[in-house]
C-alpha cells in the first residue's frame, strides 16, 4: 500500500534562513517563481538575505546619486523601486535594474553625450520635449559632420553580462540628408575595437506622428522602410514612441579592483560631405542583451 506523502510538509519544515540562503543563489525569476511552492518559501522571499543579494554590490552609491530620494523599509522595497526607471547624477542618466536577473541599465542623456558642434546653435539646439524622461534634447539643425559618443565605465555595469548599446532619437519629417552616407557605428573598451558597422539614420518613411518639441508640434518618423543587411542596422521602433538604432553589443566580464576599463560607444557620418538635419537625439542607452 503507497503512502502518500505532502511534498509541502517537508518543505514547511526547512529553516526560513536556509531557504532564503538557497534563493539568494538563483536569480530574482527563478526564486519568484520558486516562492510558489510552499508557504514557508513564500515566507522566505521577505527576507533581506535574498534580496541584498539580488541587488547590486554599489547600490548604496546608485541609491546616493537618485534626484529625488528613494524610501524603502526593506531590501525587497528597495528591489522593486529599482526596477522602475529613475534619474541619477542631476538628471543625466536614468538607471534602472533588469527585473528578471537584476542586471543593471542605463540611459546617458543627449547633455551626457559627446556631440561635436552641440553647443553651436548654428548646427544643434537643446530643447525641452514632453515626451522625453530629460528635461533638454538635442536637434540636429543643419551639419555635414555628424558625430555622436557615449562613455561608461565597466563597473557600472553588471559583469558576466552581454550588453547592446543603442542610440534612442527620433526623425522629423523635415529631416534630410541623413542617408547619403552609412553612418560608421562602433564600440570601444580600453581603446580596443569590440564591434563595428554601419547604420542608415533616415530613410524612405513610411508612418508619422506628432510630439511637442519645445511647445511646438513637430511631425516624426517612427518606422522607416529600409532594409539593414548584415552589419547594416536601421532605426527600430520602442515601446515609448521612440527609436532606436543598435550601436553594437560587447561582454562585459569580471571586473578587478584596479579594472575600470572605458566603454566608448560611437556614431558617425564625416565622410560624405552632405548637409544633413531633422533628428531629435534622446540619448544612449546599454541594456542587457538577450
Amino acid at each position: 500500500m503507497e503512502a502518500n506523502f505532502d511534498t509541502n510538509c517537508y518543505f514547511n519544515v526547512l529553516p526560513e534562513e536556509c531557504v532564503a540562503i538557497v534563493f539568494s543563489l538563483t536569480c530574482p525569476l527563478d526564486a519568484c517563481r520558486s516562492s510558489l511552492v510552499s508557504s514557508s518559501f513564500r515566507s522566505a522571499m521577505d527576507s533581506d538575505i535574498i534580496w541584498d543579494k539580488f541587488l547590486p554590490s554599489d547600490w548604496l552609491e546608485i541609491v546616493s546619486k537618485s534626484v529625488s530620494p528613494l524610501a524603502f523599509s526593506s531590501k525587497k522595497e528597495l528591489f522593486a523601486l529599482l526596477c522602475h526607471p529613475f534619474l541619477i547624477d542631476a538628471g543625466k542618466i536614468s538607471f534602472k535594474l533588469e527585473k528578471s536577473s537584476g542586471k543593471k541599465s542605463y540611459i546617458l542623456s543627449a547633455r551626457a553625450l559627446s556631440i561635436t558642434w552641440s553647443s553651436n546653435p548654428i548646427y544643434w539646439g537643446w530643447v525641452s520635449m514632453q515626451e522625453s524622461r530629460f528635461s533638454e534634447v538635442a536637434v540636429l539643425r543643419t551639419s555635414n559632420w555628424l558625430e555622436i559618443e557615449g562613455k561608461i565605465k565597466t563597473k557600472m555595469l553588471s559583469q558576466n553580462t552581454m550588453y547592446g548599446a543603442y542610440l534612442i532619437m527620433k526623425i522629423s519629417d523635415r529631416a534630410y540628408g541623413l542617408d547619403s552616407e552609412a553612418a560608421e557605428i562602433s564600440i570601444e573598451i580600453g581603446g580596443r575595437q569590440v564591434s563595428k558597422g554601419k547604420a542608415y539614420l533616415g530613410s524612405q518613411q513610411k508612418s508619422n506622428s506628432s510630439v511637442l518639441v519645445d511647445g511646438m508640434e513637430m511631425v516624426v518618423t517612427s518606422k522607416l522602410t529600409h532594409k539593414g543587411g548584415e552589419n547594416e542596422q536601421i532605426p527600430c521602433e520602442k515601446e515609448d514612441g521612440w527609436v532606436e538604432i543598435e550601436l553594437g553589443k560587447f561582454f562585459n566580464g569580471v571586473c578587478d579592483d584596479d579594472d575600470d576599463d572605458e566603454v566608448k560607444m560611437s556614431l558617425k557620418e564625416v565622410k560624405g560631405y552632405q548637409l544633413k538635419g531633422g533628428i531629435i537625439v534622446e540619448g544612449m542607452e546599454v541594456r542587457p542583451k538577450h
